[in-house]
Order: structure tokens, then C-alpha cells, then sequence
């Protein structure tokens, strides 16, 4: 019995060893886990738990940056690039390379349905990305901002600032996922004022509040909007009655907001500020976008009054 006891608990050991930051353990528990990387959520083909590890496939690593893969046939080798980073791996092999320094892996990548599948974690975080592992979900984000949007939230701009803000790597840690239920016919925003780091996405009948953190939109509170008339909500321009809601909303009863009404079909958005007293009958004014704009979904337009 003593030696059985000492054996589980090595077992146990190993597993938090090799898995400190992610419970990717917890995945073979469930159903496959959803990966989702900088916004985009990958095909349940290119993604596999097994070995207490999640994979994903080598085509869709090139999502973290401006990646090179080579794959060298006759060694069933992986080479796997980005700037001064340098990645070497080996089908069944549990040694890999990272400029020239031998790391031992907790699983060997492996070849699925045609497919060259690669230790999710290791790889993300070989090249600097953030790895996020929602229980609740069942899904890993991996988040990892290119150098525009890092440069443009730090560039002093607020518009510039706040349109790469709604484009960062989002991470959800809530309960729930909240999906809007319909196209959008035009996406709003609201910026507390002078804010970039901060807003509330409405999207048809979906709205979220977001912080962002080092490079990455954390959402914070998600709901779903009734259709059931409301007078007593937080946020205040918010009508109707609020449903499933998850996460912590902080109180924005006395927020002066920059509002903004993207069209995507009329490719112009509308702005305005706005607070409690007079957001129903503050006139927006409407700017068009370039189309370089609209292709980089940065929508986000100065307010002269700001």
C-alpha cells in the first residue's frame, strides 16, 4: 500500500511539474479543449489532446508571428524560425532545440490525418507568446501582439491607440462564452474618456467590458441584451434588460464616455461623448474611414470635443 500511495503521488508530482502554468491535464478529461490564437479559433483537425499535452498543427503555429517552418523530410525534422529565435523539433522525439540549447519535452510531436502536430505550450511559448487555459470553457488562448499594435497603443495617438486596443489578442477567463446571436450591423464602442486601455464592446446582442494588460484585451464581465425594457442598468446606455451575465462589471454610473458607432456596410463611423444625463439625445457625428483603415479594422476616429 505504501509503495502504491508513493507511486500516485509521482505521478502527480510529474504532471504539475511539467504542466505549472496550464492544466492542460484537466483536457483529457473533456471534451477536445478549443484553442484560439490572437483572435482566430483553430479547426477542432488542427487541434489534439493527448499525453497530458495539447497539440496543435505545425501550419497553424505560423499564427503566432512572421514564423518560418521548414520541414526536412528524411529526418522528419521541423525547423521553426522567427528573428533571433530558432526552434528545432523531431517527429517522436522528445529532445528539441532551441538555439542550439537541448530542452526535453514533455511529449514528442507526432504526425495525425496528415498533419504535423506540435506541443501547443512549448511552441507558443518558444517565441514569446502567452498561453491562457480557461477551464470553464475548455479552451486555450494564446495571445502574442505583432509589433504595429504594440507600437500604436503606446503611441501617444488616442484614436491610434484605441483602434489597436479592440485589435489586440483578447483572453477570456470567464465561465461562460457569450456569442452574439446575429450579424452585426454596426459594432459601438465606449471608451471611458480619454481612456485606451478600457472599453465596452456592443455587438448586436452581445457587450463586453475589456482591460487591457500588457499587450492583451482581458475580458473582464460579458452579458447577453433582452428584449425586456430596463431602467437600472450598469452601463447606462443600456436599455434593455441584461441576461447570463458573467464576470465583474465595475460601476460607470457617473462615466463621461467616447462613443463610437462603426458601419461596416456605409464604411464610416459615428462619434460622440456622451454621460447619464444626456447619452439619449447626444448627436453623432460621422467620419469616413480610408479603406487602409477599414482593412486593419482600426475604426476608431478622433473627437474634436476630447
Amino acid at each position: 500500500m505504501k509503495k502504491s500511495s508513493q507511486a500516485i503521488l509521482f505521478c502527480l508530482c510529474a504532471v504539475i511539474w511539467l504542466f505549472p502554468a496550464i492544466n492542460i491535464a484537466s483536457a483529457e478529461t473533456g471534451p477536445e479543449p478549443k484553442v484560439v490564437i490572437n483572435n482566430f479559433p483553430l479547426a477542432a483537425a488542427d487541434v489534439i489532446s493527448q499525453n497530458n499535452q495539447v497539440y496543435f498543427s505545425l501550419t497553424e503555429a505560423k499564427r503566432l508571428g512572421n514564423l518560418t517552418i521548414t520541414w526536412k523530410n528524411a529526418s522528419k525534422q521541423i525547423f521553426i524560425k522567427d528573428g533571433n529565435t530558432s526552434l528545432l523539433l523531431t517527429i517522436h522525439q522528445v529532445t528539441a532545440h532551441k538555439n542550439g540549447e537541448t530542452i526535453k519535452l514533455g511529449a514528442a510531436p507526432f504526425i495525425h490525418n496528415g498533419r504535423t502536430m506540435v506541443p501547443l505550450r512549448f511552441v507558443s511559448e518558444a517565441f514569446d507568446s502567452s498561453v491562457f487555459w480557461n477551464t470553464s470553457t475548455h479552451t486555450v488562448f494564446i495571445a502574442k501582439a505583432s509589433p504595429k499594435l504594440i507600437s500604436d497603443v503606446q503611441s501617444g495617438s488616442l484614436s491610434i491607440a484605441r483602434s489597436a486596443a479592440i485589435n489586440l489578442p483578447r483572453v477570456s477567463q470567464l465561465t461562460k462564452s457569450l456569442e452574439p446571436s446575429w450579424e452585426a450591423a454596426s459594432i459601438k464602442y465606449y471608451f471611458p474618456k480619454g481612456a485606451y486601455d478600457r472599453f465596452i464592446e456592443v455587438n448586436n446582442n452581445s457587450i463586453g467590458y475589456y482591460q487591457v494588460s500588457k499587450n492583451i484585451a482581458f475580458l473582464k464581465w460579458q452579458a447577453l441584451i433582452g428584449d425586456e425594457t430596463s431602467t437600472e442598468n450598469n452601463p447606462y446606455f443600456i436599455k434593455r434588460n441584461l441576461i447570463n451575465e458573467t464576470g465583474v462589471l465595475p460601476s460607470f454610473d457617473s462615466t463621461e464616455f467616447a462613443s463610437f458607432r462603426y458601419m461596416p456596410q456605409a464604411g464610416s463611423t459615428g462619434y460622440s461623448l456622451i454621460q447619464k444625463d444626456n447619452w439619449e439625445n447626444a448627436i453623432f457625428k460621422d467620419a469616413s474611414l480610408p479603406q487602409a483603415r477599414v482593412n486593419q479594422n482600426y475604426i476608431i476616429v478622433n473627437i474634436p470635443e476630447e
